[in-house]
């Protein structure tokens, strides 16, 4: 009777086993049919960041391993219900009382702040070595490097108690040393930190404010020797006051909390400098470096240049002969504006979804100068800009 009834139980679990194993090849399955349903998206508007989209199968990727980590991140950016899931983890994780959610530290006077990223060695390798040939392809031409220290770093004071963060401080010198004299290294830090007490990075974004885009462009100026005296002052004026930030979004944290988001404008709108703005590859042109319909949506810092695209060429009625290439993150959308009265013409790069060739603008917008503008975590994790320096 006993033994029986041990087999009848073990029979009960191996059935229960069987169970399991085909409820989760059928969810398994379900999750791969509606993944491949869904499609791919290109932007998460919850995160505010570009998704990872499938790379391309070459053999020098395989060999490297690249193509496997750019395969795994494609994956887990491109999972169907991403948005749903991150926000799920974003609330269990803040009921569970932590500090630190998805990246985001909760911090001081309503500041979220984005850890500091660690950085990709072997890629970050790659990219100051492209920097440094594209570099010597163009010798004539001189080249800067602006990188834009984060919140964390500029304003450590404003973290949670007991926080560590990786040294950012470190990994500048680093990434200046790689690179050498040949190109002009613009240290943004120092005026960043004289103004630590003012409004330079948003509360509920990883974004600077454009005031500390402001402060950014006076350091740019000096190391590029731009005649200030010609230009008008510059005042600024708030076009939205409900901005809620990626930070909100992806920790949970301040979604409740709503700031500004200025523009500046000169004094004198006269004389001012006019632009007209051709976004190359959706062939559409505008004579404004502001797109005010994104304040109604939940993005509000694209409200900068529309956004990030591949290319932008942006023509100006400027006093100069001078034409700038730009290849950057989102944080120089809203210092480009400060550069207008400067340029003849200003090309924007965004390797993250270039393509093209781009020997091509170097010689056929007859580029005088360019400039690398990143904030430091985009830039030691970026896995684009070798690749479009070396047109591969």
């Amino acid at each position: 009777m006993r033994q029986s009834r041990k087999k009848w139980e073990r029979r009960r679990e191996v059935h229960r086993n069987k169970l399991a194993a085909v409820i989760f090849v059928i969810m398994m399955i379900a999750f791969c049919v509606v993944n491949l349903a869904t499609g791919d998206r290109e932007f998460s508007a919850t995160e505010n960041r570009a998704l990872e989209q499938r790379p391309e199968l070459t053999i020098s990727g395989i060999e490297s391993g690249r193509w496997m980590e750019q395969y795994e991140s494609y994956v887990s950016d491109q999972f169907a219900g991403r948005d749903f899931w991150v926000m799920l983890k974003s609330r269990v994780d803040l009921l569970a009382g932590k500090r630190k959610v998805n990246g985001v530290f909760k911090g001081k006077d309503h500041y979220l702040l984005e850890d500091i990223a660690k950085p990709d060695e072997d890629q970050m390798k790659e990219n100051l070595s492209a920097m440094k040939m594209f570099q010597k392809q163009y010798k004539d031409i001189p080249m800067y490097m602006m990188l834009v220290p984060n919140a964390a770093n500029i304003e450590s004071d404003k973290l949670p108690g007991y926080a560590v963060t990786e040294n950012q401080e470190k990994q500048f010198k680093a990434i200046h040393s790689t690179l050498g004299s040949v190109y002009t290294w613009v240290d943004v830090s120092d005026i960043l930190k004289k103004h630590r007490s003012e409004e330079i990075y948003y509360h509920t974004d990883h974004h600077w404010t454009t005031l500390g885009a402001y402060y950014g462009y006076q350091a740019l100026s000096k190391s590029m020797k731009l005649d200030t005296s010609k230009t008008s002052d510059m005042k600024p004026y708030a076009v939205t006051n409900a901005f809620n930030g990626t930070l909100a979004s992806t920790s949970g944290y301040e979604t409740g909390y709503e700031e500004p988001i200025y523009i500046y404008a000169p004094d004198n709108l006269k004389n001012a400098t006019e632009a007209v703005v051709n976004n190359v590859n959706e062939k559409k042109k505008t004579a404004t470096l502001y797109d005010t319909s994104k304040l109604k949506g939940k993005d509000k810092y694209a409200l900068f240049l529309g956004g990030n695209y591949p290319i932008l060429d942006i023509k100006t009625t400027a006093d100069s002969t001078d034409r700038l290439l730009i290849i950057k993150d989102s944080y120089a959308n809203s210092l480009i504006p400060f550069l207008i009265p400067y340029y003849r013409e200003i090309v924007v790069v965004d390797p993250r979804y270039y393509y093209d060739d781009i020997e091509n603008v170097m010689k056929k917008d007859n580029i005088t100068s360019v400039l690398f503008l990143y904030n430091g975590n985009t830039f030691v994790k970026d896995n684009s800009i070798s690749g479009v320096l070396q047109n591969d």
